[in-house]
Protein backbone atom coordinates (compact mmCIF):
# COMPACT_ATOMS: atom_id res chain seq x y z
CA UNK A 1 0.00 0.00 0.00
CA UNK A 2 1.05 3.34 -1.02
CA UNK A 3 -0.48 6.41 0.70
CA UNK A 4 0.16 10.14 0.43
CA UNK A 5 0.87 11.68 3.65
CA UNK A 6 1.07 15.75 4.09
CA UNK A 7 2.12 17.74 7.09
CA UNK A 8 0.76 21.23 6.64
CA UNK A 9 3.63 22.80 7.88
CA UNK A 10 4.12 27.17 8.77
CA UNK A 11 6.82 27.42 6.14
CA UNK A 12 6.74 24.60 3.95
CA UNK A 13 3.15 21.60 3.37
CA UNK A 14 5.46 18.61 3.27
CA UNK A 15 4.34 15.62 1.47
CA UNK A 16 5.84 11.56 1.17
CA UNK A 17 4.92 8.48 0.16
CA UNK A 18 4.52 6.46 2.64
CA UNK A 19 4.22 2.56 3.07
CA UNK A 20 1.65 0.95 6.15
CA UNK A 21 4.96 0.07 8.15
CA UNK A 22 5.66 3.44 8.33
CA UNK A 23 8.45 3.26 5.49
CA UNK A 24 8.94 6.65 3.92
CA UNK A 25 9.49 5.80 0.40
CA UNK A 26 10.09 9.34 -1.03
CA UNK A 27 9.94 13.32 -0.48
CA UNK A 28 8.43 16.52 -1.98
CA UNK A 29 7.06 20.05 -0.97
CA UNK A 30 5.54 23.29 -1.48
CA UNK A 31 5.99 26.52 0.21
CA UNK A 32 2.86 26.67 2.71
CA UNK A 33 0.20 29.22 1.43
CA UNK A 34 -0.47 32.18 3.38
CA UNK A 35 -3.56 34.10 2.17
CA UNK A 36 -6.58 31.57 1.88
CA UNK A 37 -8.10 28.36 2.14
CA UNK A 38 -8.71 28.20 -2.10
CA UNK A 39 -5.16 28.51 -2.31
CA UNK A 40 -4.70 26.36 0.76
CA UNK A 41 -6.65 23.14 -1.35
CA UNK A 42 -4.91 24.14 -4.63
CA UNK A 43 -1.53 23.38 -2.97
CA UNK A 44 -3.10 19.95 -1.92
CA UNK A 45 -3.57 19.14 -5.15
CA UNK A 46 -0.10 20.29 -6.03
CA UNK A 47 1.30 18.05 -4.15
CA UNK A 48 -0.77 15.14 -4.13
CA UNK A 49 -1.10 15.36 -8.59
CA UNK A 50 2.84 14.35 -8.28
CA UNK A 51 2.07 10.62 -7.54
CA UNK A 52 -2.02 10.82 -7.68
CA UNK A 53 -2.09 7.62 -10.07
CA UNK A 54 0.41 5.80 -7.47
CA UNK A 55 -1.56 6.26 -4.00
CA UNK A 56 -4.45 4.17 -2.77
CA UNK A 57 -5.64 7.06 0.06
CA UNK A 58 -4.40 10.62 1.06
CA UNK A 59 -3.08 11.38 5.04
CA UNK A 60 -2.96 14.94 6.61
CA UNK A 61 -1.19 16.28 9.44
CA UNK A 62 -2.48 20.27 10.57
CA UNK A 63 -2.34 22.53 12.77
CA UNK A 64 -5.70 23.56 14.34
CA UNK A 65 -8.51 22.04 16.23
CA UNK A 66 -9.17 19.00 13.94
CA UNK A 67 -12.38 16.58 13.97
CA UNK A 68 -10.41 13.54 13.02
CA UNK A 69 -13.65 11.56 12.65
CA UNK A 70 -15.03 13.55 9.74
CA UNK A 71 -12.23 15.43 9.13
CA UNK A 72 -12.75 18.87 9.35
CA UNK A 73 -10.94 21.84 10.36
CA UNK A 74 -12.74 24.23 12.00
CA UNK A 75 -9.59 26.20 13.33
CA UNK A 76 -5.83 25.62 11.10
CA UNK A 77 -3.56 27.17 13.87
CA UNK A 78 -1.58 30.32 12.75
CA UNK A 79 -3.57 29.85 9.02
CA UNK A 80 -6.32 32.19 10.50
CA UNK A 81 -8.13 31.53 7.19
CA UNK A 82 -9.14 28.18 8.40
CA UNK A 83 -12.99 27.66 9.58
CA UNK A 84 -14.74 24.64 9.38
CA UNK A 85 -12.82 23.34 6.43
CA UNK A 86 -14.40 20.09 4.84
CA UNK A 87 -10.76 18.81 4.15
CA UNK A 88 -11.41 15.26 4.21
CA UNK A 89 -14.85 15.78 2.06
CA UNK A 90 -13.06 17.78 -0.43
CA UNK A 91 -10.19 16.12 -1.00
CA UNK A 92 -12.33 12.61 -1.34
CA UNK A 93 -14.45 14.02 -3.72
CA UNK A 94 -11.59 14.97 -5.32
CA UNK A 95 -9.84 12.08 -6.18
CA UNK A 96 -12.05 9.13 -5.27
CA UNK A 97 -9.68 8.06 -2.38
CA UNK A 98 -10.36 7.69 1.36
CA UNK A 99 -8.97 10.63 2.99
CA UNK A 100 -7.50 10.83 6.93
CA UNK A 101 -6.91 14.32 8.71
CA UNK A 102 -5.82 14.59 12.01
CA UNK A 103 -3.97 17.43 14.75
CA UNK A 104 -0.49 18.08 13.91
CA UNK A 105 0.66 17.32 17.56
CA UNK A 106 -1.30 14.08 17.76
CA UNK A 107 0.18 13.09 14.49
CA UNK A 108 3.40 13.42 16.35
CA UNK A 109 2.05 11.39 19.23
CA UNK A 110 0.92 8.99 17.37
CA UNK A 111 4.15 8.66 16.08
CA UNK A 112 6.18 8.10 19.23
CA UNK A 113 3.37 5.51 20.41
CA UNK A 114 3.48 3.33 16.93
CA UNK A 115 7.18 3.06 16.16
CA UNK A 116 9.22 5.86 18.42
CA UNK A 117 9.94 6.25 22.08
CA UNK A 118 6.53 5.08 23.48
CA UNK A 119 6.04 2.45 21.44
CA UNK A 120 5.84 0.25 24.73
CA UNK A 121 4.34 2.95 27.25
CA UNK A 122 1.13 2.76 27.88
CA UNK A 123 -0.18 5.68 29.09
CA UNK A 124 2.47 8.68 27.91
CA UNK A 125 2.57 12.35 26.86
CA UNK A 126 4.91 14.05 23.86
CA UNK A 127 6.03 17.22 24.58
CA UNK A 128 7.22 18.80 21.23
CA UNK A 129 9.37 22.57 21.90
CA UNK A 130 9.48 25.06 19.08
CA UNK A 131 8.66 28.14 18.25
CA UNK A 132 5.44 26.71 19.68
CA UNK A 133 4.82 23.97 22.31
CA UNK A 134 3.28 20.78 20.48
CA UNK A 135 2.07 17.33 21.38
CA UNK A 136 -0.14 14.97 22.47
CA UNK A 137 -0.88 12.40 25.40
CA UNK A 138 -1.69 8.42 24.95
CA UNK A 139 -3.73 6.62 26.91
CA UNK A 140 -4.68 2.79 26.38
CA UNK A 141 -2.28 3.26 23.70
CA UNK A 142 -4.16 5.70 22.14
CA UNK A 143 -4.33 9.26 21.23
CA UNK A 144 -6.55 10.91 23.56
CA UNK A 145 -8.91 13.72 21.67
CA UNK A 146 -11.19 14.41 23.90
CA UNK A 147 -15.28 15.09 23.40
CA UNK A 148 -14.47 17.89 21.56
CA UNK A 149 -10.53 17.23 20.01
CA UNK A 150 -9.18 19.61 22.02
CA UNK A 151 -7.22 17.06 24.38
CA UNK A 152 -3.68 17.42 24.35
CA UNK A 153 -3.71 21.06 23.40
CA UNK A 154 -0.51 21.38 25.77
CA UNK A 155 0.16 24.89 24.63
CA UNK A 156 -2.29 26.97 26.77
CA UNK A 157 -1.98 26.38 30.37
CA UNK A 158 -0.92 28.85 32.41
CA UNK A 159 2.85 28.59 34.03
CA UNK A 160 3.34 31.76 35.35
CA UNK A 161 0.91 33.12 38.04
CA UNK A 162 2.38 36.30 37.97
CA UNK A 163 0.57 36.89 34.88
CA UNK A 164 -3.00 37.21 35.27
CA UNK A 165 -4.60 35.09 32.86
CA UNK A 166 -2.33 36.94 29.29
CA UNK A 167 -1.18 34.67 26.56
CA UNK A 168 2.47 35.55 27.99
CA UNK A 169 1.72 33.36 31.10
CA UNK A 170 0.64 30.53 28.90
CA UNK A 171 3.26 27.34 28.49
CA UNK A 172 3.30 28.44 24.53
CA UNK A 173 5.18 31.69 25.37
CA UNK A 174 7.36 30.79 28.61
CA UNK A 175 8.69 27.32 26.92
CA UNK A 176 9.02 27.51 23.50
CA UNK A 177 12.59 28.21 22.18
CA UNK A 178 11.54 32.01 21.57
CA UNK A 179 10.58 31.91 25.36
CA UNK A 180 14.31 30.45 26.34
CA UNK A 181 16.01 33.27 24.49
CA UNK A 182 13.94 35.81 26.29
CA UNK A 183 14.90 34.66 29.43
CA UNK A 184 18.67 34.47 28.42
CA UNK A 185 17.80 38.22 27.78
CA UNK A 186 16.57 39.20 31.23
CA UNK A 187 19.56 37.29 33.04
CA UNK A 188 21.98 38.14 30.70
CA UNK A 189 20.99 42.19 30.46
CA UNK A 190 22.09 41.29 26.78
CA UNK A 191 19.21 42.70 24.41
CA UNK A 192 21.11 40.87 21.32
CA UNK A 193 19.31 38.45 19.40
CA UNK A 194 20.54 34.67 19.53
CA UNK A 195 19.41 31.67 18.06
CA UNK A 196 19.12 28.51 19.72
CA UNK A 197 22.53 27.21 18.88
CA UNK A 198 24.38 30.21 19.97
CA UNK A 199 22.37 29.74 23.93
CA UNK A 200 23.37 26.39 23.82
CA UNK A 201 26.75 27.19 22.93
CA UNK A 202 27.18 30.06 25.73
CA UNK A 203 25.28 27.49 28.02
CA UNK A 204 27.52 24.44 27.35
CA UNK A 205 30.84 26.97 27.99
CA UNK A 206 29.41 27.67 31.44
CA UNK A 207 27.45 31.34 30.79
CA UNK A 208 26.01 31.42 33.64
CA UNK A 209 23.49 33.62 32.27
CA UNK A 210 22.64 30.92 30.28
CA UNK A 211 22.72 28.38 32.99
CA UNK A 212 19.87 30.53 34.88
CA UNK A 213 17.67 31.02 32.11
CA UNK A 214 17.68 27.36 30.99
CA UNK A 215 17.01 25.95 34.71
CA UNK A 216 14.37 28.61 34.99
CA UNK A 217 12.59 27.44 31.32
CA UNK A 218 13.59 23.86 32.66
CA UNK A 219 11.71 24.60 36.02
CA UNK A 220 8.49 25.86 34.33
CA UNK A 221 8.09 22.45 32.60
CA UNK A 222 8.68 20.26 35.14
CA UNK A 223 6.24 21.99 36.89
CA UNK A 224 3.82 21.57 34.03
CA UNK A 225 4.62 17.59 34.08
CA UNK A 226 4.16 18.08 37.82
CA UNK A 227 0.52 19.19 37.07
CA UNK A 228 -0.40 16.61 34.40
CA UNK A 229 1.37 13.85 36.43
CA UNK A 230 -1.43 14.51 39.09
CA UNK A 231 -4.25 14.41 36.88
CA UNK A 232 -3.58 11.24 34.33
CA UNK A 233 -0.66 9.57 36.01
CA UNK A 234 1.43 8.50 33.14
CA UNK A 235 4.33 6.54 32.43
CA UNK A 236 7.00 8.66 30.38
CA UNK A 237 7.28 12.34 28.82
CA UNK A 238 8.64 12.33 25.14
CA UNK A 239 10.32 15.45 24.69
CA UNK A 240 10.85 16.50 20.77
CA UNK A 241 11.33 19.65 18.79
CA UNK A 242 14.69 21.96 17.64
CA UNK A 243 16.31 22.16 20.81
CA UNK A 244 15.92 18.78 22.49
CA UNK A 245 18.93 18.14 20.52
CA UNK A 246 20.84 19.39 22.91
CA UNK A 247 22.05 16.83 25.40
CA UNK A 248 22.17 20.01 27.90
CA UNK A 249 18.53 20.49 27.73
CA UNK A 250 17.29 16.91 29.27
CA UNK A 251 20.37 17.16 32.18
CA UNK A 252 18.89 19.86 33.02
CA UNK A 253 14.96 19.23 32.81
CA UNK A 254 15.81 15.96 35.14
CA UNK A 255 17.32 17.76 37.35
CA UNK A 256 14.48 19.85 37.52
CA UNK A 257 12.02 17.43 37.78
CA UNK A 258 14.70 15.19 40.41
CA UNK A 259 14.20 18.20 42.74
CA UNK A 260 10.60 19.08 42.40
CA UNK A 261 9.17 15.52 42.58
CA UNK A 262 11.65 14.82 45.85
CA UNK A 263 10.23 17.98 47.51
CA UNK A 264 6.95 16.64 47.16
CA UNK A 265 7.93 12.43 47.66
CA UNK A 266 5.11 12.81 50.38
CA UNK A 267 2.34 13.30 47.83
CA UNK A 268 0.82 10.32 45.92
CA UNK A 269 2.57 11.94 42.76
CA UNK A 270 5.24 8.99 40.67
CA UNK A 271 7.78 10.98 38.73
CA UNK A 272 7.79 10.01 34.78
CA UNK A 273 10.25 8.82 32.95
CA UNK A 274 11.89 11.13 30.66
CA UNK A 275 13.17 10.71 27.42
CA UNK A 276 13.78 11.66 23.78
CA UNK A 277 11.71 11.41 20.77
CA UNK A 278 12.71 9.48 17.73
CA UNK A 279 11.33 11.32 15.40
CA UNK A 280 12.13 14.93 14.11
CA UNK A 281 10.84 16.61 11.32
CA UNK A 282 9.04 13.17 10.36
CA UNK A 283 7.05 12.82 13.26
CA UNK A 284 3.72 14.20 11.63
CA UNK A 285 3.66 12.51 8.72
CA UNK A 286 4.61 8.99 10.41
CA UNK A 287 1.62 9.88 12.87
CA UNK A 288 -0.62 10.49 9.97
CA UNK A 289 -0.14 7.64 8.48
CA UNK A 290 -0.78 5.54 11.26
CA UNK A 291 -4.11 7.47 11.75
CA UNK A 292 -4.91 6.88 8.49
CA UNK A 293 -4.41 3.07 9.06
CA UNK A 294 -6.57 3.10 12.29
CA UNK A 295 -9.55 4.60 10.06
CA UNK A 296 -9.38 2.27 7.57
Amino acid sequence: MKVCVIDIGGTFIKASLMNEKSEILTKWKVPAPTNSMEEMIDSLYTLIDEHKDEIEGIAISMPGKIDAIQGIAHTGGAYRFIKDMPVKKILEEHYHLPVAVDNDGKCAANAENWVGALKDVENGMVFVIGTGIGGGIILGNKVYRGVNFSAGELSFAFVDKNVSYKESGMIASKCATPGLLKMYKKHSGNEEDIDGVKFFELANAGNEAALAALHEFCSYIAKYIFDIQGVIDIEAVAVGGGISEAPLLFTVLQEEMDTLFTSLSFLPIHEPKLVKCQYGNDANLIGAMKNFLDQQ
